[in-house]
C-alpha cells in the first residue's frame, strides 16, 4: 500500500474498464484501476446494452461510430476469445417534427460508410417489419447493422488484457476517501491503507458524489431509476420487432437472444437517492404494466408475450443528459469521466480512448471533447439532444 501510481482509474463499469485497456494498449505504465466491486459488477451488470448510432450531437455521434465498429472488431482488439456483439438492427421511430433532425443523423451516418435508411413507416412495413402500429410515426430511421452487446464479458476481457499488460487491479477494495492538498489530489484511503498517486480518474458514476463529499465536492449529477423488463415471446408471433427506439410513445426495446425481448422507458424517473442495481425474479406488476402498456399498443402481437424478470438500475444524469468529460474546475489532476446519462457501455469504447489520451498527453487526439468540460455549467450552456428524450443524446 505504500506504491505510488502515476495514474488511478477508481470504478471498473465499462468506463473504467475500457479507460484501463486503453491505458495498457497505449503501453501506460505505473496504473492501478480499483474497485469497490468485482469489475462489471455495479451498473454495468444491468446495462441493457444497446450499441446504436443515432445521436443528434455529433460530437457524440462520432464516438458511438467510432465505438460502433470497436465493438463489432472486439476480438480482434483486445485478444478476447469471445464476440460480444449481436446484431438485431434499431429502428429509430418518431412525430413529423423529428424527421428533419432523423434525416440530418441518417445523412452523416451514410456518410461514414455505413449503412443507414430513413423510411415513411409504410416503407419500412413492406421493406423490413411489418407488425406495428403506425400511431404517430412520420419517420423510422433505420441502422441495420447495429444491436446489442455483452457487458460482462467484455469488461473481464478488458481487465485481462489490463492485467497482462502491466496493470495492477483492485477489486473487492472500497476507496473511503479522496486525499487533498490545496488544488490537487495526493492519494486515496482505501479499507487497507493508503495509496498516493499523480493523476486520477473519475469513473465512478452514481457512486462519484459520494466519494467526492470527502474532499467537499460535488458534481452536477442527478440520479433516475431504470427498470426494464424481460419478455419470453410468443411462439406463434410472425416475426418479433427488431430494436426500438420510440419517440413518439417513449420506450425502448430490444431482441434478447431467439426467445426474449427486453423493454425500457425513454422517461427520466428521477429518485433522491440510488442503490445497489438488482433483478426482480418475480416481476412487479406496476412496472410490468407501465411498460408493456406502450410497448403493446405499438407491437399488439406481443400482448402475448409473459414478463419473467425485471432488472433495474440507476443512471447518473447531468443537467442536459451529455457526460462531463475532462479536468476538473478546481483539482487540476482530477479528471472525471462520469454523468453519462445512459450512454455508458454503448460508447465505452470512445470513452476509453479519450479519457486515455487526456491522461497521457493533456488532450483527447481523435476527439475533441471540449463541449463536455464540467464548466459548461457554470455558464449556462446546455449541450441537450435535439428530441425532448435526453437519453438519447
Amino acid at each position: 500500500m505504500s506504491k505510488r501510481y502515476d495514474i488511478i482509474v477508481l470504478g471498473l463499469g465499462s468506463t473504467g474498464s475500457s479507460i484501463t485497456y486503453f491505458l495498457a494498449r497505449k503501453n501506460a505504465s505505473n496504473v492501478l484501476a480499483i474497485d469497490a466491486r468485482c469489475s462489471g459488477c455495479g451498473q454495468t451488470s444491468r446495462s441493457s446494452a444497446l450499441i446504436r448510432l443515432h445521436y443528434t450531437n455529433p460530437v457524440i455521434r462520432s464516438m458511438a461510430i467510432y465505438s460502433w465498429r470497436f465493438w463489432r472488431e472486439f476480438q480482434d482488439h483486445t485478444g478476447c476469445e469471445y464476440s460480444v456483439f449481436t446484431k438485431t438492427g434499431i429502428a429509430f421511430v418518431g412525430p413529423e417534427d423529428y424527421v428533419d433532425t432523423m434525416n440530418e443523423i441518417v445523412h452523416d451516418i451514410r456518410s461514414k460508410g455505413i449503412e443507414a435508411y430513413l423510411y415513411d413507416p409504410t416503407e419500412f412495413k413492406k421493406e423490413v417489419y411489418k407488425n406495428f402500429n403506425e400511431d404517430g410515426i412520420a419517420g423510422v430511421a433505420w441502422e441495420p447493422e447495429s444491436g446489442y452487446g455483452d457487458p460482462n464479458t467484455s469488461v473481464r476481457c478488458f481487465i485481462e488484457y489490463a492485467r497482462k499488460n502491466g496493470v495492477d487491479v483492485l477489486e473487492y477494495t472500497s476507496v473511503k476517501k479522496l486525499l487533498r492538498e490545496d488544488s490537487k489530489l495526493i492519494g486515496i484511503e482505501t479499507e487497507d491503507g493508503v495509496i498516493k498517486g499523480e493523476i486520477f480518474i473519475n469513473a465512478l458514476g452514481v457512486w462519484c458524489n459520494d466519494l467526492l463529499a470527502t474532499i467537499d465536492k460535488q458534481l452536477p449529477i442527478k440520479y433516475a431509476r431504470e427498470d426494464v423488463i424481460y419478455l419470453e415471446n410468443p411462439g406463434d408471433i410472425d416475426g418479433i420487432p427488431p430494436g426500438w427506439g420510440d419517440l413518439v410513445y417513449g420506450f425502448y426495446s430490444r431482441p434478447d437472444g431467439a426467445t426474449k425481448t427486453l423493454v425500457g422507458t425513454l422517461e427520466a424517473e428521477y429518485v433522491d437517492n440510488y442503490d445497489e442495481p438488482g433483478e426482480y425474479t418475480t416481476p412487479p406488476m406496476d412496472v410490468v404494466n407501465k411498460r408493456m402498456e406502450i410497448f403493446t399498443r405499438r407491437f399488439p402481437d406481443m400482448i402475448k408475450a409473459r414478463p419473467s424478470s425485471v432488472i433495474y438500475g440507476y443512471y447518473d444524469v447531468t443537467p442536459d443528459w451529455q457526460p462531463i468529460i475532462g479536468y476538473d474546475n478546481e483539482i487540476e489532476n482530477l479528471i472525471h469521466m462520469v454523468g453519462l446519462s445512459g450512454h455508458g457501455f454503448k460508447l465505452a469504447p470512445a470513452y476509453g480512448e479519450v479519457i486515455s489520451d487526456i491522461a497521457l498527453y493533456g488532450k483527447s487526439k481523435m476527439f475533441n471533447v471540449d463541449e463536455f468540460k464540467i464548466d459548461r455549467f457554470y455558464v449556462g450552456v446546455s449541450k441537450h439532444s435535439k428530441y425532448k428524450y435526453g437519453i438519447i443524446g
